[in-house]
């Protein structure tokens, strides 16, 4: 693989289909792993541990946050979360959280939302639960970051077959490992 650090500019139509209609499928490997390595850099987290994932939506190749992403931006900019409220909405269990950066004392809020119907009894409903808290806490993560990246619990509901990316993941991982490798 050629060395990620020689990259340093793209043709007009990749950039194009990159920046303008924010679809990374344009990208060579190389370049592909020059841009995930970016991001995490630009951002302070450790790309080793893999914040993002690539997935195709909607017929583009993008990132997505993984819940790495979310813990490190919270320890990096000190961020607290505060659940707000929880209640339920048309058989929906919605949350809404509020996010504080200790340092300025900036606030933002969001909401995550999961169907809860009143047939789902036991864990299955507990995880519900759980699992639209961590929606909203990793939603207003993001937001409070200034980040439109999809968490890792938005893109569960979409199916397999448009969110395989497994080709750009590979590179990924293939990467990663080269950069971990002390040899």
């Amino acid at each position: 693989m050629q060395d990620v650090k020689t990259i340093d500019k793209i043709s007009g139509e990749v950039a194009s289909a990159v920046f303008l209609r924010g679809d990374l499928a344009k990208l060579t490997p190389t370049e592909l792993v020059h841009h995930y390595f970016a991001v995490c850099d630009s951002l302070g987290l450790n790309r080793l541990t893999k914040p993002f994932e690539y997935i195709t939506l909607n017929g583009k190749l993008t990132l997505y946050a993984t819940r790495n992403c979310t813990d490190q931006l919270r320890k990096l900019y000190g961020i607290s979360i505060k659940i707000i409220d929880r209640r339920m909405q048309d058989d929906m269990l919605v949350v809404h959280a509020e996010a504080t950066i200790k340092a300025t004392q900036r606030q933002d809020e969001d909401f995550g939302v999961v169907p809860l119907y009143p047939s789902i009894k036991g864990e299955q409903r507990s995880n519900q639960i759980m699992k639209c808290i961590t929606k909203a806490k990793r939603r207003v993560t993001l937001s409070i970051c200034g980040l439109s990246f999809l968490d890792e619990s938005e893109i569960e509901s979409i199916p397999a077959a448009a969110k395989s990316a497994p080709a750009a993941n590979r590179v990924l991982d293939s990467a990663l490992e080269e950069a971990n490798d002390p040899s």
